[in-house]
């Protein structure tokens, strides 16, 4: 499951828990609203860096072998 999925899923839980619980329906509508928010949050970029040197070294001594 990607993490958009698994916000989704933990949200709809809550909203159930917000159904079967009245005396803390907001704090659970409260607890869905974060995940709903987690959901549609950008989860950054990440950066990769690659040392064409070291793998080409890398290389070669595996071809030697």
């Amino acid at each position: 499951m990607d993490r958009i999925g698994a916000c989704l899923t933990q949200a709809a839980a809550c909203r159930a828990r917000a159904e079967s619980d009245p005396a803390n329906r907001d704090r659970w509508m409260n607890e869905a609203i974060d995940w709903l928010e987690r959901a549609i949050q950008p989860t950054g970029h990440v950066e990769v860096t690659f040392d064409a040197s070291a793998s080409s070294r890398r290389s070669k001594s595996a071809q030697t072998r």
